[in-house]
């Protein structure tokens, strides 16, 4: 019995042993590991330093700008009518050109409406006419003749009109005067059988052909002059201010462009007029120029239906700072280098935008030195590097 008992007694003492071993070195890794945490250097913090960036300048410099403001829209003819017929009859002849598409000289004969009753009536007038004029005369010499003898009886003045004629006299005036009109309107009428172009013109439409009745008012043809042109551009409220209307004086103030074939071709124009009134829609204001001739262009003037773009010649600010449009912040406030190569912020007046300058009438000095980079985070101070570029406001 004392044989097992010691067996199981010196089991049970090395398990003991081995769990307080197994402890030991636990608890002697734990003090380890806090003993190395705690006797670990720190590292020396070195003070951040942050390089300078490099930066494009653009140094201010005073000069007059002139004013250039585009705009776009469709050539139109600026004077365009349709002919109709003030007299009936048929047509008996057209000219070759009147055809959609064809062009026409003022004076120049469109068609002929049968003249033959016209022609009759103005004769029918004539004979009516001689008729009332020689009545008139006949009036006239009796009333001559009855004064006369009025005086051979001497008795004074005559009390009654009627004694010398007088009514009869003027009656027949009046048919001898309306018979001049009649006669007048009937050769009107006779004139009017042949349709002429007003002006210098082409030809939109066309409504009749030989052997068509015409009543009167009835549609001929429509027309528009195709050399006297004018385009009819929208202008922003802001681009209007930069716009004198004195300029209307001058002979060109303006340059349109258009594509025709794939090439681009140029006109001239002149301001004709501003439009007082704005657009409640759009809130803009509009402006016609017309368009001169351009002889050295293959197409002396534009068709008309021409889709163009326009630079008009607009007031002159002088004594103004141009700068890079991409140099602005905010659409008023601007970058400078200063004199301690830092940063620095700067409020502005702009006074006109285009695509690609911005024009400064205060906020900035000559000498100021723009910077036209872009930072990705700029602060009020940060040193800086300067590039001056020499690059020309566009």
């Amino acid at each position: 019995m004392s044989e097992p008992f010691e067996s199981q007694r010196k089991t049970d003492l090395k398990a003991v042993i081995s769990f307080f071993v197994i402890l030991g070195i636990i608890l002697l890794t734990i003090l380890g590991i806090i003993l190395m945490k705690l006797n670990k250097p720190s590292p020396k913090e070195k003070p951040s330093e942050r390089s300078a960036s490099v930066v494009n300048v653009f140094e201010a410099v005073a000069t007059d700008h002139r004013s250039i403001i585009e705009s776009q829209g469709v050539v139109e003819s600026a004077r365009q009518t349709q002919l109709s017929s003030e007299v009936s009859g048929r047509v008996i002849e057209i000219s070759p050109s009147f055809m959609r598409g064809g062009v026409l000289k003022a004076g120049e004969k469109l068609l002929q409406i049968d003249p033959a009753d016209y022609r009759a009536a103005v004769a029918s007038a004539e004979v009516r006419l001689r008729e009332a004029e020689l009545e008139r005369e006949i009036e006239q010499a009796r009333s001559e003749q009855a004064l006369l003898d009025w005086e051979k009886i001497g008795r004074g003045e005559p009390q009654n009109s009627l004694v010398l004629r007088e009514p009869y006299l003027a009656a027949a005036k009046a048919r001898s005067k309306a018979a001049e009109q009649e006669l007048a309107r009937a050769q009107r009428n006779l004139q009017r059988c042949e349709i002429i172009a007003p002006f210098d013109a082409a030809i939109r439409s066309k409504e009749v052909e030989i052997g068509s009745f015409l009543g009167v008012g009835m549609k001929i043809a429509s027309l528009y002059a195709s050399q006297d042109l004018e385009v009819r551009l929208p202008l922003s409220l802001e681009d209007l201010g930069f716009l004198s209307p004195s300029l209307t004086q001058d002979s060109s103030v303006a340059v349109l462009k258009g594509k025709i074939g794939g090439f681009e071709s140029q006109w001239k124009a002149q301001l004709v007029r501003i439009d007082p009134e704005i657009s409640r829609e759009t809130l803009s204001a509009h402006i016609v120029l017309k368009v001169l001739p351009n002889a050295s262009e293959e197409h002396p003037f534009p068709p008309v239906g021409l889709f163009v773009r326009a630079e008009v010649q607009g007031k002159t600010l002088q004594k103004v700072i141009e700068i890079p449009r991409k140099a602005l912040m905010d659409s008023s406030k601007v970058m400078l280098a200063n004199s301690e190569n830092r940063l620095e912020f700067r409020e502005v007046k702009v006074l006109r935008l285009t695509q690609n300058k911005a024009v400064i009438g205060e906020g900035l000095n000559l000498g100021d030195r723009v910077i036209t980079s872009r930072l990705p985070a700029p602060i009020q101070g940060l040193p800086i590097q300067v590039n001056i570029t020499t690059e020309e406001v566009e």
